[in-house]
């Protein structure tokens, strides 16, 4: 009779881990409160591997998602999902990621991203038109969210790189040459301080706050390695103060 009944719980178990299993994705969405800042579309698969092909966050989308679950991560009660994105022959960023979760937090390991820098640049609000070229590469070691606290960053820490930088603006193409900045919290923002080592002669501090609201502010000290053709842009950029500086801010 004890023998049956561990037979019957095996069973019982394994059928509960089949339905699971088998179990598309998009019923377990449907039972969550999507951001409206965020729209899904074409979502398939079960809750062991999700298929999705598009995730649009504000005007920023982003291609052929695709997240796998640890069936062993369960039993720690934080499930681990390995996440790619992102296609080097179509539009969009392009990367990878480690995802844990938990009630309380959020957790983002060993993530890779690399985007076009003419695809923020087209987000931003500039003094004049223009367009941005080259690669703009993302490495975040971790990072942890507060999941209870209004998605508060906790802690991060990474590098951004903008190598070969250039714009094309005033009818000129303008070598920028290197940009480095690195990648941290400050008061529960994400936040990404440029290195001042670059030829712009630029300061920048730009962070990610609540919602997805992105904010900014900086200036540009136009010295001996400043580009000469972007010159013409400094008007556009207001009154230089008493330090010889160019405010920014967005």
């Amino acid at each position: 009779m004890k023998n049956k009944l561990i037979i019957g719980a095996i069973f019982l178990l394994t059928y509960v881990v089949f339905l699971i299993a088998t179990l598309p994705v998009t019923l377990l969405l449907n039972q969550f409160e999507i951001p409206k800042t965020i729209n899904v579309s074409g979502v398939t698969g079960s809750v062991w591997t999700t298929n999705i092909e598009q995730v649009t966050i504000g005007e920023v989308s982003i291609q052929k998602v695709n997240a796998r679950l640890s069936f062993w991560s369960l039993f720690t009660l934080s499930p681990k999902l390995a996440i790619t994105f992102g296609d080097s022959f179509i539009a969009g960023p392009e990367g990878e990621f480690e995802l844990v979760l938990s009630q309380e937090k959020a957790q983002i390991n060993d993530l890779k991203l690399l985007i076009k820098a003419n695809e923020i640049a087209q987000q931003l609000t500039l003094p004049l038109p223009m367009s941005a070229q080259g690669d703009i590469e993302l490495t975040l070691a971790n990072a942890e969210i507060n999941l209870q606290k209004n998605n508060q960053c906790i802690s991060a820490k990474g590098l951004a790189t903008w190598s070969k930088a250039g714009v094309e603006a005033l009818e000129q193409n303008i070598k920028l040459g290197d940009f480095k900045a690195d990648i941290g919290c400050e008061n529960g923002a994400l936040s990404l301080l440029i290195s001042p080592k670059n030829n712009l002669g630029l300061t920048f501090n730009a962070y990610v706050r609540q919602g997805g609201r992105i904010t900014g502010n900086g200036f540009i000290k136009p010295g001996a390695k400043f580009p000469q053709t972007l010159n013409n842009v400094l008007p556009f950029l207001g009154n230089k103060d008493n330090q010889g500086r160019y405010r920014l801010s967005f």
